[in-house]
């Protein structure tokens, strides 16, 4: 009974391994892609900006003092001359007066020390007073002249500094910023706004280290402003022989040839130019870049969503994305932009997706 047994269970157990199926490790990829559009990249690089004026001077008074008043507003369109903000002239008024009695009396001197000479010199003549006498004489019309000039400079002098206590517009433009109010104490040359002379528009911009020498003065440069979203023609005006010591670009400036009443201080804008020696590409995310073997390419999901790998000629990188040579990539491809280095040749790939 008990052999009865064991072999029923030996039958029932060889019955149940065979109806068990041999499982198939699944070896799909997730990876993320990125799909070609675009065209071709012919070799135009953009950067971003925002609209300037041509010159942008920094404001400020000429003498210390507490603004008494403020007469304009950021944005204010101002005329040359026009008037912006006030010193208390109180203690410079106080020296101009103190100056004006100093001149009448230095004149008064002047004028007595001159009759004195002249009369000296007739005394001269009849030989009634000496040589020396007359020298004597002429020393104290020299010194009280000397007095008299001196008071009238510093008379001038001390309207002048009356008259800065006026902070005026140099030129006609648009005050683009302030930093001042009423109350204030400033000193001499303390920027206390700026203004946009009214002229050439232009948008300023960063070229990056790497690229300086592909760009040069007078080139012509395409200019799109977002606000408007039109087109103006460009070019080049001047590039910053220094680099910025935190951001390695060099500072350059678009000049708008053709900017309309619309285009505005400090709107955004893309300049596209085409640099020197550039060349046709595709653009592509960095990181779909594959390495391996001294093989470099990348990889591209097919239409049975197969891994097909696609060799590469890499011609410049801006640390984000690279410009590849075109020829074996075209808009529509789909390209393994994240998880190209765990992907090989004819693996099933699916795309990940948040």
């Amino acid at each position: 009974m008990i052999k009865k047994i064991a072999v029923l269970l030996l039958l029932s157990g060889a019955i149940i391994s065979c109806s068990k199926k041999t499982e198939v490790a699944d070896d799909t990829r997730y990876v993320k892609i990125f799909v070609v559009g675009g065209g071709v990249d012919r070799g135009y690089s953009t950067f971003h900006g925002n609209i300037h004026a041509e010159y942008e001077p920094n404001l400020s008074f000429r003498v210390n003092g507490k603004i008494v008043i403020r007469l304009v507003d950021i944005g204010q369109f101002v005329k040359k001359g026009q008037a912006l903000a006030k010193l208390d002239p109180t203690d410079y008024k106080l020296s101009a007066d103190s100056a004006t009695a100093q001149l009448a009396s230095a004149k008064s001197n002047y004028v007595t020390q001159e009759a004195n000479l002249e009369r000296y010199k007739q005394l001269l003549k009849q030989n009634f007073v000496s040589q020396a006498q007359y020298d004597s004489q002429k020393a104290q019309f020299d010194s009280a002249k000397a007095q008299y000039e001196e008071a009238n400079n510093q008379l001038a002098n001390s309207k002048n500094q009356v008259q800065y206590t006026t902070l005026v517009a140099p030129s006609d433009g648009v005050i683009s910023s302030i930093n001042m109010d009423a109350g204030q104490v400033v000193s001499a040359g303390q920027t206390v706004a700026t203004m946009a002379v009214s002229g050439n528009k232009e948008v300023a911009i960063d070229l990056p280290e790497a690229q300086i020498n592909d760009y040069k003065i007078g080139m012509p440069a395409d200019v799109r402003l977002w606000a408007t979203n039109k087109n103006y023609v460009g070019k080049i005006r001047i590039i910053n022989q220094a680099s910025d010591q935190q951001t390695r670009t060099y500072a350059a400036r678009v000049v708008v040839l053709n900017a309309e009443s619309d285009v505005k201080y400090g709107m955004s804008a893309d300049v596209t130019i085409k640099p020197l020696n550039s060349a046709d590409g595709v653009v592509l995310p960095l990181n779909s870049l594959y390495t391996n073997n001294g093989k470099t390419g990348i990889w591209l999901l097919d239409a049975n969503s197969k891994a097909k790998f696609v060799p590469v000629e890499v011609i410049a990188t801006d640390g984000n994305t690279m410009k590849v040579k075109k020829g074996l990539i075209h808009d529509g491809d789909k390209v393994v932009s994240a998880g190209a280095n765990f992907v090989y040749e004819g693996q099933v790939l699916k795309v990940y997706s948040n």
